[in-house]
């Protein structure tokens, strides 16, 4: 496991490994990213609950996703508008949407999430990357 200097330094996605709309959105990222830079820990691994905890989140809930940069965790909308600036130009150009009052997007994200499993799907078993990418997956 990386020391704690080095995942400080890591800009991590965490995410709902059981929902299918998660896992087919971090299939999108590892597609889509500029610099292969990031890595990723679905919220049910021991590895999320414990490096959550240390910033004072109780991972009960995995209704959002969560993204850590530069020390600093972000939530919601404001996690996925950071993840954005990771990937390729095209996808960079909806940041347009930042425009809005994050009451708003955080609206469409919380309605969004409420429904995800109704409307993609829940999986039984956590998301399983491929052999070629498993080094970016932080789990234990």
């Amino acid at each position: 496991m990386a020391t704690d200097f080095k995942i400080n330094n890591m800009d991590i996605v965490f995410f709902d490994g059981k929902c299918n709309l998660c896992s087919n959105s971090i299939n999108f990222i590892l597609s889509n990213e500029i610099d292969s830079s990031l890595f990723f820990s679905s919220l049910q691994s021991k590895f999320a609950n414990r490096f959550l905890k240390s910033y004072g989140i109780k991972n009960k809930n995995h209704s959002s996703i969560i993204f850590f940069t530069k020390n600093k965790l972000y939530t919601k909308s404001n996690a996925v508008f950071k993840i954005l600036t990771f990937l390729k130009f095209y996808f960079r150009s909806l940041l347009i949407f930042k425009i809005f009052p994050r009451f708003l997007t955080n609206y469409f994200y919380d309605l969004i999430s409420k429904n995800r499993y109704k409307w993609f799907g829940k999986k039984t078993i956590c998301y399983m990357p491929r052999k070629d990418i498993s080094s970016r997956f932080l789990e234990d």
